[in-house]
């Protein structure tokens, strides 16, 4: 098993625009059963890419989003 350690101060601002481009551009599906996944989603609020979590429901679930679609880049 190969583990990648991921820094999130360096790296935040990055995945949550990795986020944003993908779920823009429709390349990701979310079935209807996560649907506190798709409240995540709905109520994220970030400032210069900065999550405000305090606005955020569920931000934990959008913190592993982030995580899984870390290794795409569709940028």
């Amino acid at each position: 098993m190969l583990i990648q350690r991921v820094y999130f101060n360096s790296e935040v601002k990055i995945m949550l625009g990795n986020v944003h481009t993908i779920v823009t551009k429709g390349y990701l599906a979310i079935p209807e059963r996560y649907y506190k996944l798709v409240t995540s989603l709905r109520t994220a609020y970030a400032e210069e890419l900065n999550l405000k979590k305090n606005v955020t429901g569920y931000d934990d679930l959008l913190d592993a989003l982030r995580l899984a679609l870390k290794a795409y880049n569709f940028e």
